[in-house]
């Protein structure tokens, strides 16, 4: 199922977490299982620590956008040049690594569901980068520090390359 979330519109894949992230909620209130060595009962409780998966399905999941257009754990949001979105320009640096706050992000997100159009909620999520995503209903999920990207899909899709080259070598860091 999750295989074929690229496919899904970023309002869909909600309904696909919704009762996922209804087991989940009871895996962390706990369970009391039987086991042979505890009959009377054993209590387990259990998390979802990360979310593990390319660019774009660890965006829709976790109620980021694009990664063309901000970064989901600091402030850096693109610049619109030549009719795209790039992260170029080394000048301001020292303002990149500015981490986001899984508080602000999460009130963001409940903001984002109170919009009452698909229009604000389209203008709310330029200005902010965030929508609703049925992860946060979990009371112990960071939507910043939970996401971890698969490196090989930076390989192969050549985000590697690009960095190195627009941003190192273009701008003259490197020769």
């Amino acid at each position: 199922m999750l295989l074929e979330l690229h496919k899904k519109s970023l309002h869909k894949i909600n309904h696909y977490l919704s009762p996922i992230v209804d087991d989940l909620t009871s895996l962390w209130d706990g369970l009391t299982l039987k086991t042979f060595e505890a009959q009377e009962g054993k209590k387990i409780r259990a998390a979802l620590v990360l979310v593990s998966c390319d660019v774009p399905a660890a965006r829709k999941i976790c109620g980021h956008v694009s990664a063309l257009v901000s970064c989901h754990r600091c402030k850096k949001r693109a610049n619109y040049e030549n009719q795209q979105n790039n992260f170029a320009g080394m000048d301001n640096i020292n303002e990149w690594f500015v981490n986001r706050e899984s508080a602000e992000f999460r009130e963001n997100a409940h903001e984002w569901r109170r919009c009452e159009s698909d229009a604000s909620r389209k203008r709310f999520t330029k200005d902010t980068g965030v929508r609703w995503s049925e992860l946060l209903r979990l009371p112990y999920f960071d939507p910043i520090r939970f996401i971890i990207v698969d490196p090989i899909h930076c390989l192969f899709l050549g985000i590697a390359r690009w960095i190195v080259k627009r941003i190192w070598i273009d701008e003259g860091i490197l020769s």
